[in-house]
């Protein structure tokens, strides 16, 4: 395996509000508060209107084409669902009947059509089960059992492939995660290390809360990790290739691509900390020297690690003291779409129906 060590940069913009569902344009923000999905849609004659799509939805999570897993029910007791937002507001959703009540972590591949669940004993024993679903028809694909946990998972865009963070009992405490990767379309296939165990990354019990993160061709994965005594503690992120095994140190970042290759974009602060001034800034994922800086300085009036970025790069989202604002790029101009109750993360959605 080859590792290139470049620089360690800091992560920034990772939201963790669970909050509210609003439109903005074409890229709608979904927000679960507490339990309750809204969607805050704006139009110059209205202005922000707000619709209430679901009131029971506990651990709400969704992908950008609107697929989401939910449960109702209180912690060990839920039953659990998939359904789809679509691009006017309805919402549909299937209860999931194979999934034991006491599961906590689940997983929705792109299309909607398979889904990941894990169940596991402390650190000591995990069971991972990815399952298919055709109208109200269930298979299980594949289900693996390790001695040792799997805390976070994640498909591939086109949805053959599984990542998987994987510690041994003894490992767990130390951080000492493999990146695992699992191949659905070849049922005999073993699971395989695409990555090796990385040193300590959280000053305390390590989590891997965060899921592994896909290139749009399936081929590369961007994941946390620390495999030189020289990288920074916490925020460290590699890139791998799932063909020869490369591993990259590199930015964490929204992936894009376009002509010109894989590329991250990512917000930068400058000026110091608190000046509210930032730019985007291009970064090509297997070159993370080669930097460019896109467009304008962006004078946004407020320093915030509760930020993030839209799919088309053209909006941003923040949070002041718990009130949500959005910032077009284009127009230079900030909505605010009022107070959040309560949260802890944020999903994108674009619509393509």
């Amino acid at each position: 395996m080859k590792i290139k060590s470049i620089a360690c940069f800091l992560i920034m913009g990772i939201i963790a509000i669970m909050g509210v569902n609003f439109i903005y344009g074409e890229e709608i923000l979904v927000f679960n508060d507490r339990q309750t999905v809204y969607v805050f849609s704006t139009s110059p004659d209205v202005g922000i209107t707000k619709k209430e799509l679901m009131n029971d939805a506990h651990m709400f999570k969704m992908n950008e084409n609107g697929y989401f897993t939910m449960s109702t029910g209180t912690l060990g007791k839920q039953t659990w669902y998939k359904g789809k937002i679509d691009s006017s507001f309805n919402v549909t959703r299937q209860a999931l009947s194979s999934i034991p009540p006491d599961v906590t972590n689940l997983a929705i591949s792109e299309d909607g059509k398979r889904v990941a669940w894990r169940r596991s004993e402390g650190y000591w024993k995990s069971e991972l089960t990815i399952e298919e679903y055709v109208g109200d028809k269930m298979e299980v694909l594949r289900k693996i059992s390790v001695d040792g946990l799997i805390p976070t998972f994640s498909f591939s865009p086109n949805g053959d492939l599984l990542a998987y963070f994987y510690g041994t009992p003894e490992a767990v405490d130390n951080d000492k995660f493999s990146l695992m990767l699992l191949d659905m379309k070849n049922p005999e296939k073993q699971p395989v290390e695409i990555a090796p165990p990385s040193l300590r990354t959280q000053p305390i019990n390590p989590d891997r809360a965060i899921p592994p993160s896909w290139s749009s061709d399936s081929k590369y994965i961007l994941f946390e990790a620390r495999y030189k005594n020289e990288d920074t503690f916490l925020g460290c992120y590699y890139i791998v290739s799932i063909d020869d095994r490369t591993l990259v140190l590199s930015p964490s970042g929204r992936l894009g691509e376009d002509k010109e290759g894989k590329y991250f974009t990512r917000l930068e602060e400058i000026g110091g900390a608190g000046s509210g001034k930032y730019i985007l800034t291009r970064i090509e994922v297997l070159s993370p020297t080669k930097k460019t800086r896109i467009g304008d300085e962006l004078n946004i009036g407020v320093s915030t690690s509760n930020m993030g970025l839209s799919p088309s790069r053209q909006k941003i989202i923040y949070i002041v003291n718990g009130e949500v604002f959005v910032y077009d790029i284009a127009k230079k101009a900030t909505t605010s779409y009022g107070i959040s109750r309560s949260g802890r993360s944020f999903f994108w959605l674009s619509p393509k129906d």
